[in-house]
């Protein structure tokens, strides 16, 4: 009986040898993975990615990486100033969008980021467990990503920026700016849109009912398709443009201000920028200050939160924006009272 004690204590140490022996050999196996892959062995070393941010710009795109700064100067000022964050730009192309949020997916961040429709619905698809949070979703409850705007109830939540009363208000607005206009179309494309270009109908709708005025909804899918849309307009000579926000008129949009101008369309942008670029007007939220919203949320997270608990939030202002030259070219006087409630004036 004494002797088992040093015969099993033996056996342990051998024991103990072969499974050092079997973790060294899985390690360089995982490094010769890495080099068969033509990859170097210290990426293979890193830390998984904390935060991937998906973005419906072009790399290098001033818009985008303004927001990317502002995203990452927004979670510094709360103390992540170490944070690796993977930002990924699919611009307009959704096949590109597909691919991105498939990698993004499998690398397995402990957040993903994502900026409008087109990217929240890539991403979503793919994955129920990592959490996501977005700006940008125009009806989340609606489309199926939460559950609820005060409890989501899934791995997906965030920060809306438009919401449909809002084409009423730009309705009011082009008619207010352009009082002898009798037709209005609202320029959408499917690809981006939650619910096929009918999230803004009931509202367009109603207004242009009070307003008497003509109104319609237009999806387009390709640049090509905006042209004989907006000539069709400035042929009419009563007509005037809403240009609904997403992915298509974020890229689309230094486009659709040349043709209004060049065809004499009196238009409104959900997107503020492109008041400053020679649109006529813009009604909508800064999504600078979204970003920096959607920065908590995903502190909170990495601190152990979970988006199923954090509630969707809305915007909290909206800026008017007029474009005093622009309306020039147009021959249009805008009244003093629609000047009054502009943010900001473009001279």
């Amino acid at each position: 009986m004494q002797a088992r004690g040093p015969v099993c204590a033996a056996r342990r140490d051998d024991e103990k040898n072969r499974r050092g022996d079997r973790m060294r050999r899985r390690t360089i196996i995982a490094g010769l993975s890495c080099a068969v892959a033509g990859w170097p062995l210290a990426p293979c070393a890193q830390e998984q990615v904390q935060v991937a941010a998906l973005w419906p710009f072009v790399d290098g795109g001033a818009e985008g990486r303004s927001l990317a700064r502002t995203f990452r100067e927004a979670l510094r000022g709360l103390g992540r100033t170490t944070l690796q964050i993977d930002d990924r730009w699919g611009g307009a192309d959704v096949e590109r969008t597909r691919a991105l949020a498939a990698e993004i997916v499998q690398a397995n961040p402990q957040v993903i980021f994502a900026f409008l429709n087109a990217q929240l619905s890539a991403v979503s698809a793919l994955t129920k467990t990592i959490p996501i949070i977005f700006v940008g979703a125009s009806d989340p409850v609606a489309s199926g990503y939460v559950a609820s705007l005060q409890r989501p109830g899934g791995n997906i939540t965030g920060f809306t920026l438009y919401e449909a009363s809002l084409a009423g208000k730009w309705l009011a607005a082009l008619k207010e700016a352009a009082p002898t206009l009798r037709h209005v179309t609202l320029l959408s494309n499917a690809n981006t849109e939650v619910r096929r270009g009918n999230f803004y109908t009931e509202a367009l709708g109603v207004t242009g009912t009070a307003l008497s005025l003509e109104t319609e909804v237009v999806m387009v899918s390709s640049a090509d398709a905006i042209d004989p849309v907006i000539a069709s307009l400035g042929r009419r000579g009563d007509a005037g443009l809403i240009v609904a926000p997403g992915t298509f008129s974020e890229a689309n949009g230094d486009r659709i201000v040349a043709l209004t101008a060049q065809h004499r369309v009196p238009t409104v942008f959900a997107i503020r920028r492109f008041a400053h670029r020679g649109g006529l007007m813009s009604y909508g939220p800064d999504p600078a200050d979204a970003v920096r919203r959607a920065a908590s949320y995903v502190d909170r997270i990495l601190h152990g939160e979970k988006p199923a608990v954090l509630p969707v939030q809305a915007p909290t202002t909206f800026d008017f924006i007029v474009n005093l030259k622009t309306a020039q070219a147009l021959g249009l006087t805008i009244s003093s009272a629609l000047l009054a409630q502009a943010d900001e004036i473009v001279e």
